[in-house]
């Protein structure tokens, strides 16, 4: 709480409102998967656009570039081990 200056009486602290969200279709969330890099000992989140054929890693520590394409035929897994 806040006090008022001149009569040191509490006052309750207001926070402003919140923005709400303008009318338009309602936003989808982005596919991603999650993929460890075992070389770096890290997880990364991939995120893909909702176009796009596939999902592109690269590890944080040597670089190396995954590629995991979407399809027909593909893994219902959403984590993945890389070996560099």
């Amino acid at each position: 709480m806040l006090t008022n200056n001149a009569t040191g009486t509490p006052r309750p602290m207001s926070t402003p409102p919140r923005p709400q969200p303008q009318g338009g279709p309602p936003r989808t969330p982005n596919p991603w998967i999650g993929v460890r890099f075992l070389c770096a000992g890290q997880y990364i989140r991939v995120y893909r656009r909702p176009e796009s054929p596939f999902y592109l890693a690269r590890c944080p520590k040597c670089a190396k570039c995954v590629r995991f394409r979407v399809g027909k035929g593909g893994s219902d897994a959403r984590m993945f081990d890389v070996s560099c």
